[in-house]
């Protein structure tokens, strides 16, 4: 319950944000950074650099109504 509580505030304040491994339509490892729709790219561009420590390629930004949505690519 106390996760759910966290999690619901996370999102209301928006400027939380969560990261995952996913595959691209070529089949290359991407990161998917979600972040809260209230917030600015900035909070998904920090969260993404923590992902990726020697840099990243942006693949895709998206726009939504519950959150915003930053797929990049970590450099090697």
């Amino acid at each position: 319950m106390k996760q759910v509580i966290l999690a619901g505030l996370c999102l209301a304040i928006g400027a939380c944000s969560t990261a995952h491994g996913i595959r691209g339509a070529d089949g290359e490892s991407l990161v998917m950074v979600e972040c809260g729709a209230a917030t600015s790219f900035s909070v998904c561009y920090d969260r993404a650099a923590k992902e990726c420590p020697k840099g990243y390629r942006t693949v895709a930004e998206e726009s939504g109504i519950n959150r915003k949505t930053l797929k990049v690519e970590c450099k090697q």
